[in-house]
């Protein structure tokens, strides 16, 4: 059976349980000083997009690497996240919405009552300075990019890009498609804008190299230990990527 690196994809992290959440893409802070334990007594090595760049797709099973990945950027990233990264050596890709200063799409779409604050620019060079940080790109204003007319998804894309690398003095090289939603136009744009990977959520294979712009990752929020053991085996998203296609036969 073939297998592949896991890709986690996490949003916030907390103190404690949001109980008046409607959204719960969380996890506590002692709940991932657990996992990023586990994962180190199993001997799993985390590694961003830039460093698979330059390790080589061909090279990515000569150790047991795992990606995690981060969505949207909240402050919380700073306050319980990166203590917990630092604490173990252990790395994570951190994709960035750069035009608004809260989860404005969890309060309109969701009724979400909580605004959540987004990174400030020192708050996101003090995680590039850690050297445990990718930046990538995940648009201006969280759209979903299917929605979009054509030069709406440049902006969102290409544009957003641009001025994430200019503020910051950094090249991005992965993105991830706000809620997972993408198209064959917009990934022709995220294309265009130069990225060389893009993460989506529950579409895609799970193998990278069957299409590198659409990396299915799983979800960790509400996990238990055991669903947690699960989504980092390196079958799991190839698992997953089998019944999303069975699915789809079947519509």
């Amino acid at each position: 059976m073939k297998k592949e690196i896991p890709v986690l994809m996490y949003h916030q992290f907390v103190d404690k349980a949001l109980k008046n959440s409607k959204v719960h893409t969380y996890v506590t802070a002692k709940q991932f000083d657990l996992q990023l334990r586990m994962l180190k007594l199993l001997g799993y090595e985390t590694i961003t997009f830039k460093d698979l760049n330059k390790i080589g797709l061909e090279n990515r099973f000569k150790k047991k690497y795992i990606v995690l990945t981060v969505d949207d950027g909240y402050v919380n990233n700073y306050e319980f996240m990166l203590p917990i990264l630092k604490k173990h050596n252990m790395k994570a890709v951190v994709y960035l919405v750069e035009g608004i200063k809260y989860n404005r799409w969890d309060v309109e779409k969701f009724g979400e009552s909580e605004k959540l604050p987004i990174m400030e620019t020192e708050m996101v060079k003090d995680l590039i300075r850690s050297g445990l940080i990718e930046i990538g790109g995940h648009t201006y204003t969280h759209p979903s990019l299917p929605k979009l007319t054509l030069e709406d998804k440049r902006k969102e894309i290409v544009e957003s890009k641009k001025a994430t690398e200019e503020k910051y003095g950094i090249k991005l090289v992965s993105f991830a498609y706000p809620y997972g939603h993408l198209d064959e136009e917009s990934v022709q744009v995220v294309k265009e804008a130069g990225y060389k990977f893009a993460v989506s959520t529950d579409t895609g294979t799970g193998v990278f190299t069957d299409n590198l712009f659409d990396i299915r990752r799983s979800g960790i929020d509400k996990t238990t230990i055991f669903d947690f053991l699960r989504k980092i085996s390196y079958k799991y998203s190839i698992y997953k990527g089998r019944k999303y296609s069975q699915k789809k036969e079947r519509r």
